[in-house]
């Protein structure tokens, strides 16, 4: 059975004629309907009643609370009509809302699947991985504590860890060999997590990648993906674009239509991982960065799939190679 996520019940939504606007990692907004934005609770069997009473506390009532899950029981409906929570059931295909089932007109697709929960990942060292990637200039614990925003405490724990990936000198750490570090990332990498709306458009994926970015200034929107790998060393035809956004964005106005994964040209992901902005600003010499890192981008390329998406990533890979040797 496929893994309940926030993109599946995103899509559902979407796939199910509602308008959704994400206001945060685990916060969305559904438009058109007369309650506050809600807080979503993603869940890999339905809720008991013990955790509902709990999630209830939490986000404040049943008006502000919003669960996708595998199924919808009869218990579940029978609360959600007495509380007023949503229910989005993806392998059920169905959204619950104020007693009105929503289904969609086909079957909504598929997405890759992200973390559930940012406790569950140790964001900060996947973080020194890719900040170990930028140079190959020895640095002290503490300089790579404040490039990635983590404790000196958990980088000693991170690169304890690391085996054969990293030399220490006496004026700091560095990685032995870019490139496996590199892969070591690749192969461990969950992805960003959050909460990711499909948007569709019909400029081209990297014009429209620019109008994104534009409307996404204030909230410190960044490439990725196809377009990011476009940026950093062209090999191949962008045919999606991903943005990563520190809040929600309405495309409407740029042209974009909400749609679903099948049909989608860009991602917009407001993400879990917290330290996405500091690599990336990193690799950026300091300065605001449009694009990610090249590790994320390098990622995204494979999420997003393609004959040529393993070669567009070893270009990329490449051009990492070449920079860290360079400095």
């Amino acid at each position: 059975m496929e893994r309940v996520t926030a993109d599946r019940g995103i899509d559902l939504l979407l796939a199910s004629g509602l308008q959704v606007e994400v206001q945060g990692a685990s916060r969305i907004d559904l438009r058109g309907h007369r309650r506050p934005p809600v807080e979503m609770k993603v869940r890999q069997a339905p809720a008991t009643p013990s955790q509902i009473a709990r999630d209830l506390r939490q986000t404040g009532g049943g008006d502000h609370l919003l669960y996708v899950v595998p199924r919808l029981t009869p218990t579940l409906r029978r609360v959600a009509a007495e509380v007023g929570f949503v229910v989005v059931a993806v392998d059920d295909g169905v959204v619950l809302i104020d007693g009105q089932e929503f289904r969609p007109l086909a079957a909504a697709a598929t997405t890759p699947t992200l973390p559930r929960s940012s406790r569950r990942v140790p964001w900060g060292r996947f973080a020194l991985l890719r900040a170990l990637c930028r140079t190959r200039e020895p640095r002290t614990q503490a300089q790579l504590a404040d490039e990635v925003g983590i404790t000196q405490a958990a980088v000693s724990q991170s690169l304890s860890k690391l085996n054969g990936l990293v030399t220490r000198e006496p004026s700091g750490w560095s990685a032995a060999d870019v490139q496996t570090l590199a892969e070591s990332f690749l192969a461990e990498y969950p992805g960003a997590g959050g909460i990711g709306v499909n948007w569709f458009a019909l400029d081209p994926v990297a014009v429209q990648a620019d109008k994104a970015l534009n409307a996404g200034l204030e909230v410190n929107a960044m490439l990725s993906g196809d377009v990011g790998a476009d940026r950093i060393a062209p090999w191949r035809v962008p045919t999606k674009a991903i943005v990563y956004a520190a809040a929600g964005l309405d495309l409407a106005d740029a042209g974009f239509a909400q749609a679903t994964v099948e049909r989608s040209t860009l991602e917009l992901r407001v993400p879990v991982d917290p330290t996405l902005w500091r690599t990336a600003n990193a690799y950026a010499g300091g300065q605001r960065a449009s694009i990610a890192d090249p590790l994320i981008v390098a990622h995204d390329v494979l999420r997003t799939g393609g004959a040529d998406a393993e070669d567009a990533v070893e270009h990329v890979l490449e051009q990492l190679t070449h920079d860290w040797s360079a400095q």
